[in-house]
């Protein structure tokens, strides 16, 4: 998990979470939860799988997914039944190129990119500045600059937590 300073609009993953795992809420029906490991176990591990999006009233479920969805988790799309609105929603990349990238920011460019993850969007990665490489940097944006990637980079100054 990491800290940020400025924007908050977008989520990050729940610490010590991996892909297709998820928050278990109180309050939320089991059909929710159902589906969703349902929806995991048929995805599996494939890089066209996303983040899934649950709304705060524990209704809707937003599937993630590059290209077209294969017939099993089409049928658990499908299966979702009343009262569990789902909607596949479309990213602009691959969500496990943006994982794999993410990874190796870090692992590259760790003097400037603190923390990185694949938004959940699927548009882009999120990486975290230090505050002090920031500032010298004249902001988050401009510390990334040279850092090279196939992909649009979200700059925020912000130091990533130890779980």
């Amino acid at each position: 998990m990491a800290a940020r300073k400025g924007s908050k609009k977008h989520a990050q993953p729940a610490p010590g979470l991996g892909h297709g795992e998820y928050v278990v809420y109180p309050g939320t029906r089991a059909e929710v939860y159902d589906l969703l490991e349902r929806l995991s176990a048929a995805a599996g591990d494939s890089p066209d799988f996303g983040t899934p999006g649950l709304s705060l009233d524990r209704a809707r479920l937003t599937v993630r997914w590059s290209g077209a969805l294969p017939p099993a988790v089409r049928a658990v799309v499908d299966s979702a039944g009343t009262g569990v609105a789902v909607t596949v929603v479309p990213t602009a990349f691959r969500p496990g190129d943006l994982r794999a990238e993410a990874t190796r920011l870090v692992a590259e460019h760790g003097d400037v990119v603190g923390h990185a993850t694949a938004r959940p969007e699927g548009d882009g990665i999120e990486v975290l500045v230090p505050p002090v490489v920031a500032e010298a940097a004249g902001g988050a944006a401009a510390a990334v600059a040279g850092v090279r990637s196939a992909f649009p980079l979200f700059a925020e100054v912000g130091e990533a937590q130890q779980g």
